[in-house]
């Protein structure tokens, strides 16, 4: 049996995930007894050979998450869901599973010393009018994905006085691991410069380790309850600089295909409309369409203030990084 003594007792819903099983990883290198709190069903591929524990329970019922939660000082809410049939179960999961968890923590372990939200940008919108997004700025979300999250965070919010609540909120996350950004890294790969509505808007993304590492340092610094925090890389780029970053990183001549942005918008109907024919989850629909189109730029000033987070990976080296990952691995 693990040895506990000493130990800071962090639990981490969703573990078996991209993300969720690197904060695994960065929990057990600080030194914390991690549990994995996974559904029994999930594919725990992720977390072979971790020296963690594990506590199974669904956040859509209730009456397993007793177990899970007591006894723990921390909780990392990274449990969620990215894409779905419909918009009820994007809020069955992300708002109605957050505030289960949340009432098994405030009645089986009111004394908890933090609970983290694993949120995201896509619950404040995009960036407009060139000026970065702040945490001070009025959420905007633009996909259903999006307002469901900033639901979740509104109970997360909603539990500040009963104990020490904090929401972080990501941009796109990529690095070892990733499936959601890696399309976007094999069509380069393929020899295909993707040039996609305007090539100068801005974006800005978090290479995972990065993030883990702020997630980290939200645990451990002193922080507001209810304190909300952009965890990103200190800067944006323009698209067609992460595009040119991605040739570097494969070493692949490309081949321009320029997609304005109402084809790209067309093409996005299409296949929403026949990915629902057949009663399938759609990869590329309108709102993600809209969502690609947008900018996306951060200000991450109050992250280095408050927690003293400077992000580490700049994209060039993380995608060199992602890249020989997923030719190691057979997916490219």
């Amino acid at each position: 049996m693990t040895d506990t003594r000493n130990k800071p007792i962090v639990l981490v819903t969703g573990a078996n995930g991209f993300i969720g099983s690197r904060l695994c990883r960065r929990f057990l290198d600080n030194g914390c007894h991690v549990i994995a709190g996974v559904r029994e069903t999930s594919d725990l591929t992720y977390l072979n050979g971790l020296a963690i524990e594990y506590k199974y329970g669904d956040i859509n019922r209730a009456d397993t998450l007793t177990e899970m939660v007591a006894g723990v000082d921390y909780v990392i809410h990274n449990a969620g869901v990215v894409k779905a049939r419909t918009a009820d179960t994007f809020f069955m999961v992300n708002e109605d599973g957050t505030r289960n968890l949340m009432k098994a923590v405030i009645a089986h372990n009111p004394d908890v010393k933090k609970v983290v939200y694993i949120s995201s940008l896509a619950a404040a919108g995009p960036s407009r009018n060139g000026k970065p997004v702040s945490e001070k700025d009025k959420p905007h979300p633009i996909t259903v994905y999006g307002r469901s999250k900033l639901a979740g965070e509104r109970v997360m919010l909603s539990y500040a006085d009963k104990c020490n609540v904090a929401v972080v909120r990501p941009p796109g996350v990529y690095g070892p691991g990733d499936k959601e950004i890696f399309a976007f890294f094999q069509t380069v790969y393929r020899g295909i410069r993707p040039a996609i509505g305007d090539s100068d808007r801005k974006l800005q993304l978090v290479h995972v380790d990065d993030l883990c590492r702020g997630i980290y340092r939200v645990t451990r610094a002193e922080t507001t309850s209810g304190a909300i925090y952009f965890i990103a890389e200190d800067r944006a780029y323009a698209f067609r600089e992460l595009v040119t970053m991605l040739e570097q990183g494969c070493g692949k001549r490309t081949y321009p295909l320029p997609l304005p942005a109402l084809a790209f918008r067309g093409i996005a109907a299409v296949s929403e409309f026949a990915f629902k024919l057949v009663g399938a989850t759609p990869m590329l629909t309108r709102e993600k369409a809209n969502e690609l189109l947008a900018s996306w730029e951060i200000d991450t000033g109050r992250a280095r203030k408050e927690l003293d987070f400077y992000s580490e990976i700049p994209f060039a080296t993380g995608a060199k990084q992602t890249y020989d990952w997923y030719l190691q691995e057979g997916w490219l």
